[in-house]
């Protein structure tokens, strides 16, 4: 059969590209895995904001205008030169092949990409790790509401071994299972959802790739297709940020900006395939890094994609060009008019719920990291409040953000005033100089790691150590002189540099702080190591990831193995580049 569209999965993003496609008049086939339209949002009885009854409505009302598939699976694609000419998919035990002028793949997990061998991207750049898989449950809690939970593990579903996917799956019902009967006095389940993978799979080059640090740093997008503000949700199973990016590193940890939210502009790039004349991908595939990719797969944002996407498709076919050369100034006023470019109401970094920052002065930033500084809540937990604890992330923000802006000269002479003063919080100031890459910090962090516990290292309830923050950035300036305190803590399997803190509620569990310190104390000295090559160092680093090593991260699962990916003496082995 030939169409105008083909539109691979019918989820968030598919949903809205199959229903805009047929308002626009394109003879349109959808083809989706589950036996409705709109994904979790909607056959899995998750919807942020939406009416979940009036959505299904919506959908099936635009099915009666095209062709639609339920229950079928894409199982193959045929190329021809730089176009996708069509899919094969099976419903019901009968074969089908479709051919069309344009392809939207909305699978969320780059199928059509897969079936034609296009190069993929996956997870993290350390070694291609995903963010957690994703089981998504509908519980009726003791109130009467109805709310969605999930179980998470780092996995990299993409991979070609059914056992290792059935793994996955055994994880993800066996956590959920424990959690139900913890609770069960409590709430009972409505609907069951195994979605492995469901959070992040693998994903399109396209013909640009935004980056968390690209978007905090306003870098300029001439093509915007929709404007977001958003929560950086990239779940780090076991909190793993050392193998994270160094934007998601500061976020996460050296800031602990977790509540927060983040202005974003997306390109109309990040949903063309490169190299493919007809391929667009707007689904959580779609051009945005790994560490982007976390915050910038929320339902409204892919609802917007997903119109855009159907827009393209219409000026490609009637103008016979390819997606990626259609002229932006007529695609804008059709998302214009579809209000996809509607600036958000927050346009700044600052609190997820409740209270609103503004732009700190310097004087501000000094004032809010003198006091001890304790961890700030995730998004979700987040209240209407003005906590120290925000004020303190608020300020180490400022630092980094007056830094990316080149604007930071005057903040960090105040800072490392205050620091070169000595006291109790002279590690607070050292560490806002490292997010200002500022080398007057170096001095101060290098004692952090040699003298745990010393007068500028107190132990503060609830509190990441500034410890192992000055390990991190002690990495990132490569500094040679840290080398040997940092084997140390490898040597030690991190014992003694945690003993005197595994008790201040950080973290969940004493293995989990030493976990904090060998994955930071690790990934600094392959940094170090890079730029100052010492092959006996390297050497006794590589005897050490031999030794036997059990670390049982938050539901009991074994977190040395990712540990000793980490390489010395073969940059690259067994890791990605």
């Amino acid at each position: 059969m030939e169409y105008d569209v083909i539109v691979v999965g019918l989820g968030t993003a598919g949903a809205e590209a199959f229903r805009t496609c047929v308002e626009c008049g394109l003879r349109t086939l959808g083809i989706e895995r589950l036996n409705g339209m709109g994904g979790v949002g909607t056959i899995g009885c998750i919807s942020f904001g939406g009416d979940i009854p009036k959505l299904l409505h919506d959908y099936e009302k635009s099915a009666g205008k095209g062709e639609v598939a339920y229950e079928a699976a894409v199982i193959g694609a045929r190329r021809q030169g730089k176009r996708i000419a069509g899919v094969t998919y099976v419903t019901n035990g009968t074969v089908r092949k479709a051919s069309a002028k344009i392809v939207i793949d909305s699978s969320g997990n780059a199928t059509v990409g897969a079936l034609v061998k296009l190069p993929l991207r996956r997870g993290c750049d350390f070694d291609g790790t995903m963010a957690p898989c994703s089981r998504a449950e509908s519980w009726m809690n003791a109130g009467g509401g109805i709310r969605p939970i999930y179980r998470n593990y780092q996995e990299d579903t993409s991979t070609d071994s059914l056992d290792a996917l059935a793994a996955t799956a055994m994880k993800l019902n066996c956590g959920r299972h424990r959690f139900w009967c913890q609770n069960r006095a409590k709430q009972r389940i409505l609907r069951p959802s195994p979605m492995v993978g469901a959070r992040e799979e693998p994903r399109y080059v396209t013909e640009r790739i935004q980056t968390l640090a690209e978007v905090l740093a306003d870098t300029p997008v001439d093509d915007p297709i929709f404007y977001a503000w958003t929560p950086e949700d990239l779940p780090v199973t076991d909190r793993a940020v050392a193998f994270e990016s160094e934007a998601i590193q500061n976020w996460k940890f050296l800031c602990d900006l977790p509540m927060f939210g983040y202005p974003s502009t997306i390109s109309y790039q990040t949903i063309v395939v490169k190299g493919v004349a007809n391929l667009l991908c707007p689904s959580k595939h779609f051009g945005v890094a790994h560490d982007l990719g976390g915050g910038l797969r929320m339902q409204g944002e892919l609802r917007k994609a997903g119109k855009v996407a159907a827009f393209a498709a219409k000026l490609a076919i009637e103008k016979g060009v390819a997606v990626k050369d259609v002229p932006y100034k007529e695609l804008k006023p059709l998302i214009e008019k579809a209000r996809t470019l509607r600036r958000p109401l927050k346009t700044i970094v600052t609190t997820y719920h409740g209270y609103a920052f503004e732009p700190y002065s310097d004087r501000q930033v000094v004032e809010e990291l003198r006091r001890d500084i304790a961890r700030t809540p995730e998004w979700w937990f987040a209240k209407s409040e003005n906590a120290p604890c925000e004020r303190s992330a608020y300020a180490y923000w400022t630092a980094w953000k007056r830094a990316m802006d080149g604007k930071g000269r005057p903040l960090a002479d105040a800072l490392a005033e205050e620091m070169s003063a000595g006291g109790r919080f002279a590690a607070n100031y050292a560490v806002a100089l490292g997010l200002m890459k500022d080398e007057r910090c170096v001095p101060v962090l290098r004692r952090l790691v040699a003298e745990p516990g010393c007068e500028i290292d107190p132990v503060i309830e609830k509190a990441i150590p500034n410890r192992f923050k000055a390990i991190a950035l002690l990495g990132r300036f490569q500094d040679v002189k840290s080398v040997a305190p940092l084997v140390e803590i490898v040597k030690d399997n991190a014992g003694g540099f945690t003993r005197d803190i595994a008790g201040c509620r950080a973290y969940e569990s004493a293995d989990l702080y030493r976990f904090q310190a060998l994955s930071y104390a690790l990934m600094a000295l392959r940094s170090i190591l890079s730029a100052h090559p010492d092959a006996r160092v390297a050497a006794e680093l590589e005897a050490w990831r031999t030794r036997p090593l059990v670390i049982k991260g938050y539901d009991g699962f074994d977190l040395a193995a990712r540990l000793k990916k980490v390489c010395f003496a073969s940059p690259g082995k067994g890791q990605r580049s």
